[in-house]
């Protein structure tokens, strides 16, 4: 006999995970993602931006992409990416794809060669989306 029911439990979460994981490795030759994260520090070293990415097989994943406003627009995101996107090439990556929502500046990936693959409706903020972005490195 078996049961289902709704489950928020880290632990049965995690054992779903390793589960997904460990086949993936078995059946797909599916290497664990490796971190490839890229920060940006000011002179008394805190932390003002970073890009978060995961690679994986011939792919790169762009997880998150922060800049604290009152350095945005001197080009460090670009720089940022590049050198995540640089890094990604050294690896053997031939792709990066990431996901965003309309507010947060998709012409910022339009500019660098990122082109929208999908999209989806954002319903709890009238007139946006969720795009996709991908670029062949």
């Amino acid at each position: 006999m078996v049961t289902i029911a709704r489950d928020d439990d880290p632990a049965a979460a995690k054992l779903v995970s390793d589960g997904l994981e460990t086949f993936n490795r078995e059946v797909g030759r599916h290497p664990n993602p490796l971190p490839l994260n890229v920060v940006l520090r000011d002179d008394d070293g805190k932390v003002r931006g970073g890009v978060l990415a995961w690679f994986a097989h011939d792919s790169v994943y762009v997880d998150t992409v922060w800049l604290d406003e009152a350095l945005r627009g001197r080009d460090h995101g670009s720089a940022m990416l590049a050198m995540v996107e640089d890094e990604a090439r050294a690896r053997g990556a031939e792709q990066v794809w990431l996901y965003t929502v309309s507010w947060q500046a998709p012409e910022f990936y339009e500019k660098r060669g990122y082109r929208v693959f999908g999209e989806l409706p954002y319903r709890l903020r009238d007139g946006h989306k969720r795009l996709f972005f991908w670029k062949t490195l």
